[in-house]
């Protein structure tokens, strides 16, 4: 049973090393210098990570209320619910349970 974790092991340390190798030839790393690389890499992962932490940060309030303006609501509970809920997702960003958009 060892051996065939052992096997899956290795099977899944070839597939990332292909990615890895796959990512420098498409990004034209592998042409670089071993300091090149790093500062390539370390390029990317900042852009990568400040895109990540804006999505997160920013964007899930746009889109509630982007939906909230597209979508109206069927019930006034309903509508009273949402706009709590709506607020409250922006993190500040709408006063009084009021939106921009309306």
């Amino acid at each position: 049973m060892s051996t065939k974790i052992a096997e899956k092991y290795a099977k899944f340390k070839r597939y990332v090393l292909w990615l890895y190798r796959l990512y420098e030839l498409n990004t034209q790393i592998a042409i670089c210098e071993p300091w090149e690389k790093v500062f390539c890499h370390i390029l990317l992962g900042s852009c990568i990570s400040l895109i990540l932490y804006a999505s997160y940060a920013y964007v899930p309030g746009y889109c509630l209320r982007l939906v909230g303006f597209l979508i109206p609501p069927v019930a006034i509970n309903i509508s009273d619910t949402y706009n709590h809920i709506k607020c409250s997702a922006a993190d500040g960003m709408c006063s009084s349970s009021e939106s921009y958009l309306t």
